[in-house]
Protein backbone atom coordinates (compact mmCIF):
# COMPACT_ATOMS: atom_id res chain seq x y z
CA UNK A 1 0.00 0.00 0.00
CA UNK A 2 3.29 2.76 0.29
CA UNK A 3 3.48 2.18 -3.18
CA UNK A 4 -0.03 4.45 -3.29
CA UNK A 5 0.55 6.90 -1.22
CA UNK A 6 4.27 7.77 -2.73
CA UNK A 7 3.12 7.79 -6.26
CA UNK A 8 -0.12 10.28 -6.35
CA UNK A 9 0.02 13.90 -6.16
CA UNK A 10 0.66 16.54 -3.23
CA UNK A 11 -2.16 18.34 -2.58
CA UNK A 12 -0.10 21.38 -3.56
CA UNK A 13 0.62 20.49 -6.86
CA UNK A 14 -3.00 20.20 -7.52
CA UNK A 15 -4.10 22.88 -5.75
CA UNK A 16 -1.54 26.09 -4.87
CA UNK A 17 -1.91 27.71 -2.08
CA UNK A 18 -2.10 31.00 -4.91
CA UNK A 19 -5.60 29.57 -5.99
CA UNK A 20 -6.70 29.98 -3.04
CA UNK A 21 -5.88 33.55 -1.47
CA UNK A 22 -9.50 34.51 0.49
CA UNK A 23 -9.75 31.02 1.91
CA UNK A 24 -9.10 32.33 5.48
CA UNK A 25 -11.64 35.14 4.96
CA UNK A 26 -13.50 32.06 4.09
CA UNK A 27 -13.66 30.01 6.00
CA UNK A 28 -13.70 33.17 8.98
CA UNK A 29 -17.07 34.02 7.17
CA UNK A 30 -18.48 30.42 7.46
CA UNK A 31 -17.76 29.67 11.18
CA UNK A 32 -19.61 32.80 11.58
CA UNK A 33 -22.63 31.93 9.58
CA UNK A 34 -22.61 28.02 11.19
CA UNK A 35 -22.28 29.92 14.64
CA UNK A 36 -24.93 31.99 13.95
CA UNK A 37 -27.21 29.32 12.58
CA UNK A 38 -27.19 27.26 15.01
CA UNK A 39 -27.58 30.17 17.77
CA UNK A 40 -31.47 30.54 15.79
CA UNK A 41 -31.78 27.00 15.95
CA UNK A 42 -31.21 26.71 19.79
CA UNK A 43 -33.04 30.07 19.96
CA UNK A 44 -36.05 28.04 18.41
CA UNK A 45 -35.78 24.78 20.29
CA UNK A 46 -36.20 27.17 23.57
CA UNK A 47 -39.08 28.48 22.55
CA UNK A 48 -40.57 25.83 21.65
CA UNK A 49 -39.34 23.97 24.78
CA UNK A 50 -40.34 26.44 26.86
CA UNK A 51 -44.22 26.61 25.45
CA UNK A 52 -44.44 22.91 26.09
CA UNK A 53 -43.23 23.61 29.89
CA UNK A 54 -46.24 26.36 29.98
CA UNK A 55 -48.85 23.89 28.82
CA UNK A 56 -46.93 20.78 30.73
CA UNK A 57 -47.53 23.15 33.70
CA UNK A 58 -51.55 22.63 33.50
CA UNK A 59 -51.31 18.88 33.63
CA UNK A 60 -51.82 17.58 37.55
CA UNK A 61 -49.37 14.64 38.63
CA UNK A 62 -52.82 12.34 38.01
CA UNK A 63 -53.66 12.94 35.12
CA UNK A 64 -50.24 11.91 33.58
CA UNK A 65 -51.90 9.95 30.78
CA UNK A 66 -52.99 13.52 29.44
CA UNK A 67 -49.31 14.45 29.21
CA UNK A 68 -49.13 12.56 25.50
CA UNK A 69 -51.95 14.81 24.16
CA UNK A 70 -49.92 17.83 25.37
CA UNK A 71 -46.69 16.92 23.97
CA UNK A 72 -46.60 16.43 20.47
CA UNK A 73 -43.37 13.84 18.89
CA UNK A 74 -42.28 17.37 16.92
CA UNK A 75 -42.21 19.04 20.42
CA UNK A 76 -40.02 16.14 22.05
CA UNK A 77 -37.49 16.11 18.70
CA UNK A 78 -37.50 19.89 18.93
CA UNK A 79 -36.38 19.31 22.75
CA UNK A 80 -33.69 17.27 22.35
CA UNK A 81 -32.16 18.75 19.29
CA UNK A 82 -32.15 21.85 21.27
CA UNK A 83 -30.38 20.35 24.28
CA UNK A 84 -27.82 18.36 21.55
CA UNK A 85 -27.27 21.94 19.87
CA UNK A 86 -27.00 23.76 23.30
CA UNK A 87 -24.72 21.41 24.86
CA UNK A 88 -22.29 20.92 21.85
CA UNK A 89 -21.96 24.93 21.54
CA UNK A 90 -21.04 24.66 24.85
CA UNK A 91 -18.49 22.11 24.13
CA UNK A 92 -17.16 24.36 21.38
CA UNK A 93 -17.26 27.36 23.63
CA UNK A 94 -15.58 25.86 26.55
CA UNK A 95 -13.21 23.86 24.41
CA UNK A 96 -12.18 27.58 22.35
CA UNK A 97 -11.92 29.58 25.82
CA UNK A 98 -9.64 26.95 27.47
CA UNK A 99 -7.39 26.83 23.94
Amino acid sequence: MSWMREGGLTWDAVFPASAFRGRGVLKDVARVAAVVAFLALLAYCVTTGWTVLGRLGGVKLADCRKVLDVVSVRDAILCFLGYRVGLELLRALTRKAVS
